[in-house]
């Protein structure tokens, strides 16, 4: 019994021995003077898998050597590269720090080298227009690019941005159309949007953004607002003068806590935000379309929600001094989204 218990022993001993070895054929550590001895041990010996260690090679000489080895093989390094140290292992790219340019050449040898490669940030790098970056992106689906989105003259911003405002005012002479808001869709992560007074017709975009909660489309001439109803979880909506009739598709917005639809002229239904269980706030100001009855009923309907259906203007009657107000603004200035009822730093 002891035989065979030494047999077990040296048999477990010989099979670690052989995968050790077989791992180190498979994985080779070693280091090189520089690329041009790195490129010409891989191209004589061909390793499916070789750690070069730290190196001072360039993105493009990493690809080289990787593009000389194996189909699928791993090219493991650490390199200082344009003032920033990457390595193969990194999930994450900003060209922030980079000391010198950087091409779109350059991150796409970034992406071929680092396989666990999920974000990119050149959200600084300005010369990477529109009309570069969105093929670029498609490209690459599964990678988060941060980059500057240019709406127009006057309205810009970055792809990771959470809250985003035009501040427009009504007598703004710059004015989003419908066209450049179709940008908006390349931020994905927005949860909060505010363009009010702009020029937009169509708000097809928002099909883009379903994480919205606060959205303020106020005096933009929209006709349909169809897309609106995809944003489950908006919590706050300024819909006032626009040229919509039908709110039905608000139906499904049931989280909404505050509603103003003031200076619509031809709405005369108000039963679709009867779902709205939990609002709070309702701002009807100047809508001849609703009678005094549907008025009557809507009340009865929120009980507990602050209602102003003959207030003089959008938004009279208090509706901008309220808690909400400071925590949205706050968010805007930012470029950050924070939900409501979540504690802000307010004089940061």
């Amino acid at each position: 019994m002891i035989r065979n218990f030494i047999r077990l022993v040296f048999a477990f001993l010989a099979i670690s021995i052989l995968l050790f070895v077989a791992s180190f054929a498979l994985s080779e550590s070693l280091s090189f003077k520089n690329y041009k001895e790195a490129l010409e041990y891989v191209k004589t010996n061909q390793p499916n898998e070789l750690d070069i260690g730290t190196v001072r090679m360039k993105p493009s000489e990493l690809l080289s050597l990787l593009s000389e080895m194996p189909a699928g093989s791993e090219l493991h390094f650490r390199t200082k590269w344009n003032g920033v140290v990457i390595s193969s292992d990194d999930d994450e790219f900003s060209a922030k720090d980079i000391s010198g340019s950087i091409t779109l050449e350059d991150i796409e040898c970034l992406i071929s080298i680092m396989p666990n490669l999920k974000k990119v940030d050149v959200s600084n790098v300005r010369k990477f227009s529109n009309d570069v970056m969105i093929p670029f992106i498609e490209k690459y689906p599964d990678i988060s690019f941060n980059w500057h989105i240019v709406i127009n003259s006057h309205h810009s911003l970055s792809s990771w941005n959470t809250a985003y405002s035009s501040y427009n005012e009504p007598n703004e002479t710059v004015k989003i159309t419908s066209e450049q808001a179709e940008l908006f869709r390349y931020a994905p992560g927005l949860k909060a949007l505010d363009l009010g007074h702009n020029n937009i017709t169509s708000v097809e975009f928002l099909n883009y953004l379903p994480d919205l909660e606060f959205l303020i489309l106020g005096d933009n001439p929209i006709e349909d607002c169809t897309p609106i109803g995809n944003l489950l979880h908006l919590k706050y909506l300024e819909l006032f003068s626009v040229n919509v009739t039908d709110i039905s598709p608000l139906s499904s917005c049931t989280e909404l806590l505050d509603i103003n639809l003031s200076h619509n002229q031809e709405i005369t239904d108000l039963s679709p935000l009867d779902s709205a269980s939990k609002m709070e706030r309702f701002w009807g100001n100047k809508m001849p379309g609703i009678s005094e009855e549907e008025e009557l009923r809507f009340i009865s309907m929120h009980p507990e929600a602050k209602i102003i259906f003959h207030g003089a203007h959008a938004t009279s009657d208090g509706w901008r001094e309220h808690e909400r107000y400071d925590h949205y603004r706050w968010c805007f200035r930012h470029h950050k989204w924070i939900s409501f009822g979540n504690p802000l730093v307010l004089d940061e």
